[in-house]
């Protein structure tokens, strides 16, 4: 007879798990907003790497030189396993960037193989084409969050679930206190503090 001990342990970490994943995804979609994102870059590698600890040495690398000739680069970016198993990056980034300067910096950081070939990419989607656009910051930033509270074999339990440059200001939230017996009551007086902003 086998018997197994669960002491909730377990059910714990999970739970736990799921919240920080939450409130990273909702960190993300703020942060996104504060930027204005409204175009996604993605950086791959042309081998199969699954090594997270050698992806983010080189994560710490492109960033370190990016803040050197790009101080005002802001990004918010996430890793995430292509269907292969490579690891890649998703950045968030507002506006037309120096994508040149970008896939240099990339490209230096990588190297080229013995063949001679270039190590990694760097792709730009259209925002039009990808249904970002100009109104579409909410849209991109889901599609990046999303991976926040998936369990990725890129990442360990404890790593940071996303990347962001530093100095992105925080929202402002404003809280209202509502006084209403009633759900009626408290909804019209939640339109009419909405129509005063």
């Amino acid at each position: 007879m086998i018997w197994s001990f669960n002491d909730g342990r377990s059910e714990e970490r999970e739970r736990n798990c799921r919240v920080a994943g939450h409130k990273a995804k909702g960190d993300i979609l703020d942060r996104c907003e504060q930027i204005g994102a409204d175009r996604l870059v993605t950086l791959t590698y042309r081998e199969n790497l699954t090594d997270s600890a050698q992806v983010l040495k080189d994560w710490k690398e492109i960033t370190r030189r990016l803040r050197k000739v790009q101080h005002a680069f802001q990004y918010v970016a996430i890793m995430e396993n292509q269907k292969r198993g490579a690891i890649h990056f998703h950045i968030a980034v507002q506006g037309r960037k120096n994508y040149e300067l970008l896939r240099f910096i990339w490209q230096r950081v990588l190297g080229k193989n013995e063949l001679g070939q270039q190590m990694g990419q760097v792709n730009v989607r259209d925002p039009h084409r990808f249904g970002f656009g100009k109104n579409g910051i909410h849209k991109l930033a889901a599609y990046i969050a999303k991976y926040c509270t998936k369990a990725m074999d890129c990442r360990e339990i404890d790593q940071k679930r996303f990347f962001s440059s530093r100095g992105i200001s925080k929202p402002e939230i404003v809280q209202w206190r509502l006084h209403s017996d009633d759900m009626l009551g408290a909804v019209n007086a939640a339109v009419a503090v909405a129509l005063l902003r």
